[in-house]
């Protein structure tokens, strides 16, 4: 795929002015075909079309999306669905907002029109402006729709978690929020419980029974076992799914399945420890350094994938990782998009760090560049943050900052400045200015006049 067509499919709709969305981050991922039917979950979550929120709260790897991914290409593939799967950008509460608004316009027109006209202007109107109208287009919808919130755990703002409680507590009837999390969310639960309008979902209700672990395992996975062997494998891991997963993987091509599963009972973070050193050393040494290198991002993409590794055949390793159904969930109907398994992705960027620390600014200053020949400014910054190369950071901030404080997104501005060296910041000039402004519109006068102080004399001490 060429790089014009890459970048129609990251643009995807925004806001004039604003930088573009990662499209994928509004499609749901896609289970590998039929993995183990759930109908004793299903139905608890078709009790939530007559609710407004769906909490599905587990740690990761207990299958909570795929469970969701069930459902609503199943019974409820009729009712639209608006998906977001959030990240930590997402604390900006503007890019919430945005995300949020495109996403329900996504499924119907006449939903969040007007909200991303008020979120594209210079000075965005108060959130519940905003929100007011994505609600009352939701009253005037004459059907049933579902808002999806994946990984909410990475949501910190209280600006945030208060425009979703605001959300929550006017969702007009035919609207129904679902929140995906690995923690519980600081949102009013017990209210919206004594009203009957919640479906709670928990981690001990999403574990594998034996019989739903010998599907799996027998079926979806195709490993043949006996009737013992199952019942060890789903004994030892008490039916996380990640951990079948794991053990699946390990067992392809073997047959001695007791001492498997001897060496992996205990803690779910042991059982991965050890599980993803079998998984890595049996993988061509080509594979492995490709799964190490491409852990460090958040989704994966041919030509992103290839900036990062040096490799022109990206997309295809990826298409092979899939098809080895070698934890890599597939992000959009085209395979063009994917992401790592969370835990198998932890795991990795902790392996890369123990056996090539001294890869890892490089490869985010890859990943950096590549990110900013797309526009998406966000993910630029964060990877050269994450390559410590302040220097590349804070020229980011400065090309790019003056439009985030046009967009009035100014907790994502102070947030990228609090993690530049304090120093570099008060002796680049036009940085300094930058971050001054924006103090001074968060209201912390006091700081914008230091840091501005600070750019005056810079740029005094500054040769003609």
């Amino acid at each position: 795929m060429d790089h014009l067509a890459q970048s129609r499919l990251l643009s995807n709709m925004h806001p004039v002015g604003q930088s573009p969305l990662l499209a994928t981050k509004l499609r749901q991922p896609r289970a590998r075909g039929s993995l183990v039917a759930r109908p004793r979950l299903t139905e608890r979550l078709r009790a939530g079309l007559s609710r407004a929120l769906i909490l599905i709260s587990a740690p990761a790897g207990f299958g909570k999306t795929t469970l969701l991914d069930e459902w609503l290409t199943g019974e409820a593939r009729a009712t639209p669905t608006a998906w977001l799967s959030l990240d930590e950008d997402d604390n900006d509460p503007i890019r919430f907002l945005t995300y949020v608004a495109t996403a329900l316009n996504g499924t119907r027109e006449s939903v969040g029109a007007a909200a991303l006209t008020m979120l594209s202007s210079p000075h965005p109107l108060p959130t519940k402006v905003i929100l007011t109208s994505l609600l009352n287009d939701l009253a005037d919808l004459a059907e049933e729709l579902i808002l999806v919130l994946d990984d909410y755990h990475t949501i910190t703002e209280p600006a945030v978690h208060d425009a979703v409680t605001y959300l929550l507590t006017n969702l007009p009837r035919q609207a129904h929020l679902v929140i995906v999390t690995r923690a519980e969310p600081p949102l009013p639960l017990s209210r919206v419980r004594a009203r009957d309008q919640l479906v709670e979902i928990r981690g001990a209700e999403l574990l594998f029974t034996l019989e739903e672990a010998e599907t799996f395992l027998n079926q979806a996975m195709d490993l043949g076992l006996g009737a013992g062997d199952v019942r060890s494998i789903q004994w030892s891991t008490e039916g996380w799914i990640a951990g079948l997963q794991l053990i699946a993987i390990s067992l392809r091509g073997r047959r001695d399945v007791a001492s498997l599963v001897e060496r992996v009972s205990g803690a779910h973070n042991y059982i991965v420890d050890y599980l993803v050193d079998e998984v890595l050393d049996r993988q061509p040494e080509e594979i492995r350094r490709f799964l190490l290198q491409t852990s460090i991002l958040r989704e994966l993409t041919g030509p992103l994938c290839d900036a990062v590794t040096g490799r022109r055949d990206s997309a295809d390793v990826l298409v092979r990782l899939d098809r080895a159904n070698l934890l890599v969930t597939p992000l959009d109907e085209e395979r063009l998009w994917y992401r790592y398994h969370h835990l198998f992705a932890e795991c990795l960027r902790g392996r890369l760090a123990a056996e090539q620390p001294d890869s890892l600014p490089d490869l985010h200053r890859r990943a950096s560049s590549w990110y900013e020949g797309q526009h998406l400014v966000d993910e630029a910054v964060g990877h050269a943050l994450s390559a410590q190369d302040f220097g590349l950071a804070a020229r980011l901030v400065e090309k790019h900052g003056p439009g985030l404080l046009r967009q009035g997104r100014i907790v994502v501005l102070l947030s990228w400045a609090n993690r530049l060296p304090w120093s570099l910041v008060q002796a680049e000039p036009r940085l300094g200015v930058l971050v001054g402004h924006a103090l001074a519109l968060g209201g912390q006068l006091a700081d914008a006049e230091s840091i501005l102080r600070s750019a005056e004399q810079a740029l005094a001490d500054r040769p003609l």
